[in-house]
C-alpha cells in the first residue's frame, strides 16, 4: 500500500524546464529510448510515445519528415502525431479499439530502413459494480470495490483519492493504492493513515475517487535502447463520492 500526500495551498512549485530536442535523423534506432502507453477506458484507447535520445531521462526525439510512428490495428494503420506539453513532446493517436485481448503493433519506419516493431495486448475490460458514483460513506463504514471479474494475464490495482479540507482551511490532496489480487477489494477507511491524520478538519466532508488499472507488458522492439517498454492498461473510475466524519 503506497500513500501520496499533497497540501496545494501549503507548497507552490516552480517548475523552470528547457526543453532539449533532437532530430531522429540525427540518432539511430538503437540510441533512443522509447515508452509506449495505451489506455482503454472502455470507449476508446489512447496511444502515446514518448522517444527520448539515449535513455529515460534523455533529450525529446523529434521525428524528422521522414521517419514516423504508425499504431496497427485490425490491419488499419494510423499516424502518431506530436503532442508538445509544458514539459514534454510525445506522439499521440485516439482509436476506437478496446476489446479484450485486442493487439497493437507500434511500427517505428525509419528512412534508414532500420524499423522497429513492437506489439501489446489491451487486458480484459471490466465493469466496477460497488461503489457508485456519488455515493456516500461514514468513515466507519468499509468501502468496497467489485468488478465483474478478474484478468489472470494483467496486474490490477486500485487508488484511493480524496480531497479534505485541513484545519488550516486549505485543500489536502491524497491518495492510496492498493494491489487487487481478486474481483474484490475491501477498505477499512478508518484505519487509513489520509483520514486519522491530524491535519484533516473532520469537521467537514471529504470528496472521494476511486479509480481501477489493469496493465499488461507487451514485447517491444529489440532495436531500441536497454529499458525501453510498452505497456497496455483499461482503467475505470467512480467519482464524486463523499466522506462524512
Amino acid at each position: 500500500m503506497l500513500k501520496k500526500c499533497i497540501t496545494t495551498t501549503a507548497l507552490i512549485l516552480a517548475l523552470c524546464a528547457c526543453t532539449s530536442e533532437t532530430e531522429s535523423d540525427l540518432v539511430k534506432t538503437q540510441g533512443i529510448w522509447a515508452g509506449f502507453e495505451l489506455v482503454s477506458d472502455g470507449n476508446r484507447t489512447r496511444v502515446n510515445a514518448e522517444l527520448n535520445a539515449g535513455d529515460a531521462n534523455g533529450s525529446n526525439i523529434v521525428l524528422s519528415d521522414s521517419d514516423s510512428l504508425q499504431a496497427v490495428v485490425n490491419s488499419t494503420a494510423i499516424v502518431l502525431t506530436k503532442d508538445t506539453d509544458f514539459l514534454d513532446v510525445d506522439y499521440q493517436a485516439y482509436i476506437n479499439a478496446t476489446d479484450d485481448n485486442q493487439q497493437f503493433d507500434i511500427k517505428f519506419k525509419r528512412d534508414d530502413g532500420i524499423n522497429a516493431n513492437s506489439s501489446v495486448e489491451l487486458p480484459l475490460n471490466f465493469i466496477i459494480l460497488t461503489p457508485s458514483n456519488n455515493q456516500n460513506f461514514d468513515i466507519n463504514s468499509p468501502l468496497t470495490v467489485q468488478l465483474d471479474g478478474t484478468d489472470p494475464n494483467s496486474t490490477s490495482q486500485v487508488e484511493l483519492s480524496s480531497s479534505c479540507t485541513n484545519n488550516n482551511n486549505e485543500t489536502l490532496l491524497q491518495s492510496t493504492l492498493f494491489a487487487l489480487n481478486t474481483s474484490r477489494l475491501e477498505i477499512n477507511l478508518q484505519s487509513l493513515d489520509m483520514f486519522s491524520s491530524s491535519q484533516v478538519d473532520q469537521g467537514k466532508t471529504c470528496d472521494l475517487t476511486i479509480s481501477v488499472k489493469r496493465d499488461r507488458f507487451g514485447s517491444i522492439s529489440g532495436e531500441y535502447a536497454n529499458q525501453s517498454y510498452i505497456k497496455s492498461q483499461q482503467s475505470r473510475a467512480i467519482k464524486n463520492m463523499t466522506l462524512t466524519f
